[in-house]
């Protein structure tokens, strides 16, 4: 009995010594395990996400510094990505789905480049955001218009109406084509049937009209020679007033400019094709002149080139026969073209009249907006105006109105609709409805 409970009380000896041991060995593995420096789980959170997402993302560009820069400045988006992605294919509207920039804004602002740049302006953002643009203006001294906005006396008002104000002024980007050189010197081209010339402080009337940008490239910024072209930079320079369509030199003619607008960013290019018999120069490496695009392989190369860098890209076109509904059959051919190397739309002036539209390939071809505040003739225009989405898609209109002696209003009642079916009359492929409104037909 006596072997028999030694043996018992080793055994439970034996039992305690190991629960001892165990205990121990537990409590120094706790122990380990709460001193062992911690995982940052942002990090290794980041670290899983980015590598799959970045694979997913269809842009060579992508870098995890962009997402990191984007997660940080846009709080919540990269998840928001993330959850987009989990069902749907990669697309660019994406960014601005989660951002309300697009890719391009996002990576302009990445890389800081508007700070660097002198030829694009950054609008505030609206849910849905407007351009308009409008056919010929002259504020030239020497023709129509001018002398009736002195004598009238009521500025900008004495020449338009509080209407068509009314949409220029509270339209995002506002942008028309001036037809007339800026100088007090230079003397008029020779056999040129009509030639254009006004002060360089007649330049404040675009403030007025709420005009934006202005397009150069047309056949009456030459009219004075060489000296007024200069002069006519310069002004537009001295007034802050963007331009597009000419320069010192070919590659200031043809430079871009930019708007950025509801978070997306819109190039807009000018050339010209409008003279039968050429007076008006060319820009080349060493000399001034304008944006031509008689042949249309240098448009065509630009359109490429800021479409690399933009959402959308506007080409405006000075072309067409003056005083013809009809289109010229390179007006058609190029427009085409451009639109197939990336351009968005295509906007036409130079008839002096309006003419037909086309939706080709789902984008709008306005062949020609004709005279918006010209001369004291009595023609029917249009407005044509771009609705931007939030979500990137666009809307276009067409608003008719009537410039009458030296005064430009909008089109109501039956002139309205009778304008609207001339257009329709004029347009191949597009369909405008009683609202203006364009649509593939």
């Amino acid at each position: 009995m006596k072997k028999k409970k030694y043996k018992l009380k080793k055994k439970v000896k034996v039992f305690f010594v190991l629960v001892i041991i165990l205990v121990i060995g537990v409590l120094s593995l706790l122990l380990f395990l709460n001193n062992k420096p911690k995982e940052n789980k942002t990090s290794k959170n980041k670290t899983s996400s980015v590598e799959p997402l970045i694979t997913k993302i269809k842009e060579d560009s992508i870098t995890q510094d962009f997402i990191d820069y984007v997660d940080k400045n846009y709080s919540g988006s990269i998840d928001e990505l993330e959850k987009l992605l989990e069902d749907n294919e990669y697309n660019r509207n994406m960014w601005h789905e989660v951002t309300g920039n697009s890719y391009i804004v996002l990576n302009d602002l990445y890389n800081d480049n508007y700070s660097k740049m002198d030829n694009i302006k950054v609008l505030d953002k609206k849910e849905n955001s407007t351009l308009t643009f409008v056919g010929d203006v002259s504020l030239a001294d020497n023709w129509r218009i001018i002398p009736k906005y002195d004598s009238r006396g009521k500025g900008i008002k004495g020449v338009l109406s509080d209407d068509i104000l009314n949409i220029m002024t509270t339209t995002d980007v506002m942008v028309a084509n001036s037809e007339f050189t800026v100088s007090e010197r230079g003397t008029a081209i020779p056999d040129k049937q009509y030639t254009f010339r006004a002060k360089p402080e007649r330049l404040k009337i675009y403030d007025e009209m709420g005009v934006d940008l202005v397009t150069l490239a047309n056949n009456h910024v030459y009219d004075y020679g060489r000296d007024a072209f200069l002069d006519m930079l310069d002004a537009f320079k001295e007034y802050k007033i963007p331009n597009i369509g000419a320069g010192h030199n070919k590659e200031e003619a043809e430079k871009e400019y930019y708007f950025v607008v509801n978070g997306y960013k819109i190039g807009f290019l000018s050339a010209s094709r409008a003279e039968k018999y050429q007076l008006t120069p060319g820009a080349t490496d060493n000399s001034e002149g304008i944006f031509l695009c008689y042949d249309p392989t240098d448009m065509i190369n630009r359109i490429k080139e800021v479409k690399e860098n933009s959402d959308y890209v506007v080409a405006i076109i000075h072309f067409g026969w003056e005083d013809h509904h009809e289109l010229e059959p390179e007006q058609i051919s190029s427009a085409r073209e451009y639109i197939n190397a990336g351009a968005d739309m295509v906007v036409g002036h130079h008839a002096h009249t309006l003419q037909g539209v086309e939706m080709y390939n789902d984008k709008p071809i306005i062949y020609n907006l004709g005279n918006f505040l010209f001369n004291q003739a009595t023609v029917e225009t249009a407005l044509f105006q771009v609705q931007l989405h939030n979500d990137g898609t666009m809307d276009y209109y067409m608003i008719p109105a009537l410039q009458k002696d030296c005064f430009t209003d909008t089109a109501g009642g039956q002139l309205k609709q009778k304008i609207i079916n001339d257009l329709n009359s004029w347009s191949q492929y597009a369909q405008i409805d009683e609202n203006g409104k364009i649509s593939k037909k």
